[in-house]
């Protein structure tokens, strides 16, 4: 596969504005293809803002709902596939996910991440994800992480055993936690040979001063981009597949592992 350039939406989400969220991500689809990207990322819970607990339920909303019907029309019109954070409501009425949805550039939907490991009092609010796949996307196989889930190696790990060849991870990252992810990230990259783009806010909610740091590596740990803990940037890489082959020929964990020696609880 060639390279592909992907961006990264480091910014801020208005709570409870989904309507205005909206309208900034398909802005900022059109001005990432203008750029050539084949894939763009926003944060974690990007379409209604992240501290919405009291009307969650409210803006939740199905993958047949209006505002995800509105990113696949784009996603189709512009030839570029999405990465983005909402609240999934569950078809059966029980709690919504805190999940990534990945948008192919047909529009198709080939990956759903609900985020599985709950920080924070967040099952409170969430239903956990039940489980941990990796998917093909015409950008390759792609494995899709939400902010907690990336600080527990196994997840990454699974993903990488199923075939990820790109983890995502999208983030309502905070103060003071500005020194974990990026650290997390590069560290991912390396020891499952694969790139790693991660995407967080910036800004204030209520009581969170989120801390931004998005990021990309690629598969030895070499950064592609990286920005500040305050701005709202996009960031710009190119993801080169012939590179994770690269690294491959000369290190590779997963060949390595020896599976029978470790614990499995």
């Amino acid at each position: 596969m060639p390279p592909f350039t992907a961006c990264i939406v480091q910014t801020v989400s208005h709570p409870y504005d989904k309507e205005g969220n909206l309208r900034r991500a398909l802005l900022a689809m059109e001005d990432a293809r203008a750029k050539g990207a084949s894939l763009i990322l926003f944060p974690e819970m990007y379409l209604t803002g992240y501290l919405i607990r009291d009307r969650l339920a409210e803006l939740a909303e199905p993958l047949e709902g209006p505002s995800v019907a509105a990113l696949r029309a784009r996603a189709t019109e512009l030839g570029l596939a999405v990465v983005l954070g909402l609240p999934l409501a569950d078809p059966e009425g029980g709690k919504p996910a805190n999940a990534l949805l990945f948008i192919d550039r047909d529009g198709s939907v080939p990956g759903v991440a609900r985020k599985t490991h709950m920080f924070g009092g967040e099952e409170k609010m969430f239903a956990p994800g039940g489980e941990l796949r990796a998917f093909d996307t015409s950008l390759g196989r792609v494995g899709l992480m939400v902010c907690y889930d990336g600080e527990f190696p196994e997840t990454a790990r699974t993903l990488a055993l199923d075939g990820a060849e790109l983890l995502c991870m999208c983030a309502a990252n905070m103060t003071p936690y500005e020194d974990y992810h990026p650290v997390y990230m590069r560290a991912r990259a390396m020891e499952n040979t694969v790139h790693t783009l991660y995407c967080n806010y910036v800004g204030d909610e209520r009581r969170f001063h989120y801390c931004g740091q998005s990021c990309a590596y690629d598969p030895a740990g070499r950064i592609l981009a990286e920005s500040g803990t305050d701005e709202e940037t996009v960031l710009t890489v190119t993801v080169d597949p012939a590179r994770r082959e690269a690294v491959l020929r000369d290190l590779n964990y997963l060949a390595c592992r020896r599976p029978e020696l470790y614990h499995k609880d």
